[in-house]
């Protein structure tokens, strides 16, 4: 585990690396993953950002292949032009490592600061900053301006949005076999309605057909 806290008792460290396990099997490949990001540094480049700080679920998972839950706490995704990171809180320990593509650092609880301090420390020098305005809530941009008081704040929610709607051979694969599951699911609650079935043996029989299809279609790697 390696600390970015220099010189400071283990009580007090703000940020971590907990890099613990492997990274797991991802959802989509390698290349799909990179399209994404090198279609992100692109809005980058076009709207001459320094970076981008994600944190909605929908962006951070679409760019990251990691989906939160926030538990009460703050996650981001930071991309640069020469990085990808996720920004995780330490009640996940290692998981959004293990299902980032790119990198990943952990933020402590002992100072209400320190997910912008990890914010900071990716982008020390950042002047215009990419966020989502259909996302970041009032609280967060006062937090964001106050943690980088000299940069300048760009909507990338749009932009982002009309990205993700241009679906790869990988992605169009993925939502026919969610569909097929659905629709064997739809078929088993169809044929599982009978008088004086209860609801919930119906509900049953519709998600053990759907749960089994995925784990014979999707097995887990041993």
């Amino acid at each position: 585990m390696n600390v970015f806290a220099k010189g400071m008792p283990n009580e007090l460290l703000r940020l971590q690396k907990m890099h613990n396990g492997e990274k797991v099997t991802p959802t989509f490949s390698a290349a799909e993953m990179q399209r994404r990001q090198d279609g992100l540094r692109k809005i980058n480049d076009e709207l001459q950002l320094d970076g981008a700080i994600l944190t909605s679920y929908h962006n951070i998972n679409y760019f990251s292949d990691f989906l939160y839950c926030s538990f009460g706490r703050r996650y981001a995704f930071v991309v640069t032009d020469k990085a990808a990171t996720s920004v995780s809180a330490g009640i996940d320990a290692g998981q959004p490592f293990r299902r980032t593509f790119g990198e990943n650092v952990t933020y402590t609880d002992w100072r209400r600061d320190n997910f912008f301090f990890a914010l900071q420390e990716l982008m020390p020098k950042a002047k215009r900053i990419g966020i989502e305005y259909d996302f970041v809530n009032l609280d967060t941009l006062t937090l964001l301006k106050q943690a980088f008081p000299e940069a300048e704040f760009v909507d990338i929610g749009v932009k982002t949005m009309w990205l993700r709607t241009i679906k790869s051979a990988e992605e169009i694969a993925l939502i026919k076999a969610g569909a097929h599951t659905g629709d064997l699911g739809g078929a088993a609650i169809r044929d599982a309605i009978k008088e004086g079935v209860p609801e919930y043996e119906i509900a049953l029989a519709g998600t053990q057909a759907m749960i089994r299809h995925i784990a014979k279609t999707f097995p887990m790697p041993s």
